[in-house]
């Protein structure tokens, strides 16, 4: 099962949960007040525990298996890496209503990015196809390599969230690039950057867990904070720190977040904190 069918998954065990009507839609966009939230905003548990708070009892759920031939997004030849995506989820989109403002929360895999920005190229075509037929084999994987290892190596692609990587690789890559080339670069890049970091949080695992929460409790950024949402970005940050710059998962995040708090309790009760 992919990533993002997981989630909507968990969207649906939440609204049984907390017996909320799953509603296998989404409203449209600009009918009205709307609110907008990126998965490096609040992430979905965050969103869920609002619209338990906040919805009307109704929760929107849009998660479409991908079919590269009846998509919204329509790609003349597509390449064959994203024909192999055939039954993935591409986008998931969750909304809940309240007091006349729709409330969005809508995670795209780094792929079915690349498919829609297909789209929007045929849609505009330019010089792209010239550019890429002026390089060489060679040329043109030279400059692929050259612009993954840069991605790679850029601190806000690295700590992007899955979500957004694929967005924020694109502004990273020079505007001349030829289109075939950002393209490929951006797909590899994605690639290894799910495996590096992966491997990064593996290797801290749970038995380290412990350590870093006693870490992160005697910072003084932390120590400072007052608030759930600020501690739990503070959080978020030292893990990005620890794990060669990539931004954590939720699950890490949180357990790391749980720990500390737990120290700090326990601190208090001895007069430590």
């Amino acid at each position: 099962m992919d990533s993002l069918a997981k989630l909507a998954r968990s969207v649906a065990e939440f609204a049984d949960t907390a017996s909320l009507t799953l509603v296998p839609a989404v409203p449209g966009h600009a009918l009205g007040a709307e609110v907008c939230l990126a998965p490096d905003v609040l992430d979905l548990p965050g969103f869920l525990a609002l619209a338990r708070k906040l919805g009307g009892g109704v929760l929107y759920l849009k998660a479409a298996p991908f079919d590269p031939g009846d998509d919204e997004y329509e790609v003349d030849d597509p390449p064959e890496h994203l024909l192999k995506r055939k039954g993935q989820i591409g986008q998931l989109s969750v909304a809940f209503a309240t007091n006349g403002i729709v409330h969005f929360w809508k995670h795209r895999a780094g792929w079915y990015a690349e498919w829609q920005q297909l789209a929007e190229d045929e849609e505009s075509p330019d010089d792209a196809e010239d550019e890429d037929g002026r390089l060489t084999e060679e040329e043109r994987e030279r400059l692929t390599t050259e612009l993954v290892e840069a991605l790679l190596a850029n601190p806000e692609f690295r700590a992007a969230k899955a979500g957004a990587r694929h967005r924020t690789g694109s502004l990273a890559i020079p505007p001349d690039t030829p289109r075939g080339v950002e393209w490929e670069a951006l797909r590899i890049a994605y690639d290894r950057a799910e495996e590096l970091a992966k491997a990064a949080y593996a290797q801290i695992g749970d038995d380290r867990l412990d350590e870093l929460a006693a870490e992160l409790l005697a910072t003084p950024e932390y120590q400072r904070a007052s608030a759930p949402a600020t501690r739990k970005q503070i959080t978020e940050r030292f893990l990005t720190r620890h794990a060669d710059g990539f931004s954590p998962p939720a699950p890490i995040r949180d357990e790391l977040y749980a720990r500390a708090q737990k120290f700090a309790k326990a601190g208090k009760t001895q007069g430590l904190f």
